[in-house]
């Protein structure tokens, strides 16, 4: 089972090198990481409403005797979010949650970052090309959902809306 999730990631890595708009990649096996987990990690480059780039990191959670595989997207939209916004960035991102699609935002770690996580169980049994269509679907869907609704956070952070204002914009966007 590990080989095949490194395979997949693998085979995500090729796959980025040719789409526009990825930069830097890096793929660290589990051992390099001391973690349970492989991580392919890309530079997501002119990325959301002001265009920076932002770290994408993708991954299979660690679960072991299952059919499925669990697949994971990270990115991180934001490093460092004024201790000022956290009350607000909280409140963004319920109530910004409650309309996507998929995935969910998330303030990370000691209320520092800002992430957008999707996680897609995919068949353990299928054949590797659907799996590898599987991954490639996933990790897409994961930066365009995350890109489009990106920008209403960061409104909301920098205080120049309010979380009922976003959800009123969001409204009128659908």
């Amino acid at each position: 089972m590990e080989k095949t999730r490194l395979n997949l990631l693998k085979s995500l890595e090729e796959e980025l090198k040719e789409t526009e708009g990825i930069g830097e990649m890096s793929l660290f096996t589990a051992k390099e990481l001391s973690s349970p987990v492989d991580v392919l990690r890309a530079e997501i480059a002119d990325f959301g409403s002001d265009l920076k780039s932002v770290l994408g990191e993708f991954f299979f959670l660690p679960f072991e005797g299952t059919e499925v595989l669990y697949f994971s997207t990270i990115i991180t939209l934001t490093g460092v979010l004024p201790r000022e916004a956290v009350p607000d960035a909280v409140a963004a991102v319920a109530r910004l949650n409650y309309y996507l699609p998929c995935g969910c935002y998330a303030i990370g770690d000691n209320d520092k970052n800002l992430i957008y996580r999707f996680t897609m169980p995919i068949n353990a049994g299928e054949d590797k090309d659907k799996q590898e269509a599987a991954v490639s679907f996933a990790a897409n869907a994961a930066i365009m959902v995350a890109e489009k609704f990106e920008g209403y956070l960061k409104l909301v952070i920098s205080g120049e809306i309010t979380v009922d204002e976003m959800v009123g914009m969001m409204g009128k966007e659908g």
